[in-house]
């Protein structure tokens, strides 16, 4: 059998074996299923979606790692359905905390205004954090209102901070994005503040000082853990003895609320018969 791929040279007879005409007709089936594939997704912006493109709407030219909220699509879908499901590019604007809190993407390049520039959505990235104090252990960090050069370390965020230089102010770190906004869940330790033990007929009522085990510092005085925002509950009778330590986190509004104690109920043995 012959080579169905074999090249002829000029002036030989055009002779075009069965094999060698399907192949050309496959492969520019291939070809053609390609280019409708290509057409109908778009080009793909980043690796699993986690670099895009943004547009600098801030009104300013802006630099690598700078932080801009997202405000919504380049493309309108009710206009331009087709450009709006294949070029997924989303507007960047100077963020805002109410309006950018978990909706924002850091630069990975420099961009004048109006131009379209690659930017991290989700993912381990560089980035500026202001980290206002060194009283508490900062572990996530979101956008500063008003201000596109870093964002600021908080107690509740969607940015995690995987590692940063130390110290207060702005500085480096390596954040991870795409996260909902959060807050990380930390031990407190707890002083009876008020409030009583209760008995066969009437629930405790203890009342606690809520403190930093670390630093000793007062996170809230004068705590009923049973009360809005916190979520523990006590049988409704019987002796309970205070806590003295729980778990707790902030909400997003900055409030402590405590998830967990260590009160229990106070209980005898029971008599041995005699």
């Amino acid at each position: 059998m012959g080579d169905a791929m074999k090249k002829v040279k000029p002036g030989d007879p055009l002779v075009i074996p069965a094999a060698t005409f399907n192949t050309f007709v496959d492969a520019a089936r291939d070809f053609l299923a390609r280019q409708h594939q290509q057409a109908q997704t778009g080009t793909p912006s980043g690796r699993h979606n986690c670099i895009v493109l943004v547009r600098n709407d801030s009104g300013a030219d802006r630099e690598r790692f700078d932080v801009l909220g997202v405000s919504g699509p380049v493309f309108d879908p009710a206009s331009d359905a087709e450009a709006f499901k294949n070029y997924p590019a989303m507007t960047g604007v100077t963020p805002a905390e109410d309006d950018h809190r978990g909706k924002f993407v850091i630069l990975l390049e420099p961009v004048p205004a109006g131009k379209l520039a690659r930017a991290v959505a989700a993912g381990v990235v560089p980035a500026r954090v202001d980290v206002p104090d060194e009283d508490y252990p900062y572990r996530l960090a979101d956008v500063t209102d008003g201000s596109a050069a870093n964002l600021t370390a908080a107690k509740v965020g969607s940015a995690a901070i995987l590692w940063r230089e130390g110290g207060t102010g702005v500085q480096w770190a390596l954040v991870r994005l795409g996260n909902p906004p959060q807050t990380s869940v930390f031990p407190v330790d707890l002083v009876q503040y008020g409030g009583e033990q209760g008995d066969d007929q009437n629930p405790a009522t203890w009342t606690y000082d809520v403190t930093d085990p670390f630093t000793g510092e007062t996170l809230a005085s004068g705590v009923d853990p049973t009360a809005a925002p916190h979520k523990w509950q006590r049988p409704s009778v019987g002796y309970i003895i205070p806590a003295t330590f729980g778990y707790a986190h902030w909400d997003p509004d900055g409030e402590l609320v405590l998830g967990w104690i260590n009160e229990v109920a106070d209980q005898e043995a029971c008599e041995t018969p005699a």
